[in-house]
């Protein structure tokens, strides 16, 4: 088996994971809107850097699109531990001792 198939389902997989991030950190409603939108808009300069692959514009690709991809991964699942952190705070405030 060559060694892109397996890359290529990692890229895949990764996408989708990064996707799905953007997608329940977009509907938290009480973050404020810019910390709502800023793992989408990293994740759309990425797309839009890997892109550039097709016209032969690689040093931005290299550079720049992992970096964006990672950083949107970590700030979509820093905010979800953030609201569940957040949950589990008010849940055992609201709790009697």
């Amino acid at each position: 088996m060559p060694l892109s198939l397996p890359i290529a389902l990692f890229a895949l997989a990764f996408l989708v994971f990064n996707v799905v991030l953007c997608l329940r950190v977009w509907r938290m409603t009480e973050l404020p809107v810019w910390r709502r939108i800023l793992p989408a808009l990293l994740l759309c300069t990425a797309l839009a850097a890997s892109s550039g692959r097709a016209w032969g514009v690689t040093a931005v690709a290299e550079a720049v699109a992992f970096p964006l991809n990672a950083a949107t991964a970590l700030l979509g699942m820093y905010e979800l531990d953030r609201r569940r952190a957040r949950r589990a705070a008010a849940d055992g405030q609201a709790r009697p001792s």
